[in-house]
């Protein structure tokens, strides 16, 4: 009996290692269209002073969907930003520096 019951445990010991390492090693079909789908724009923005004001724009950036990074400059005037063009656009993006209470700048 104590046999079996060491055969039964080892057993699932070994199942468990198994399926855990081989999950480590999957890797998702499409993990190279993801990224490929990734874009960089820069936005010019009026109205940024100081290090808040960077970090209010990239705190209100960062709640939409596929946000990947993003950067800003008060003393340049510019916010970067790489997302997924998938899931959000550059028009989302402008809106959000707007309800954040900034001004996007267009160039002419």
């Amino acid at each position: 009996m104590k046999k079996m019951m060491m055969i039964l445990i080892a057993a699932v010991l070994l199942a468990g290692c198994n399926s855990t390492s081989k999950k480590a090693d999957e890797v998702p079909a499409n993990s190279e269209a993801v990224a490929a789908e990734l874009v960089e724009v820069v936005i010019h923005v009026d109205g940024m002073t100081c290090d808040g004001c960077e970090n209010a724009i990239k705190a209100g950036v960062e709640t939409l969907d596929g946000i990947a990074s993003v950067e800003s400059s008060h003393e340049e005037g510019w916010t970067k930003v790489k997302y997924d063009k998938a899931v959000t656009s550059e028009e989302d993006i402008e809106g959000k520096i707007t309800d954040t209470g900034y001004t996007v700048k267009k160039e002419l």
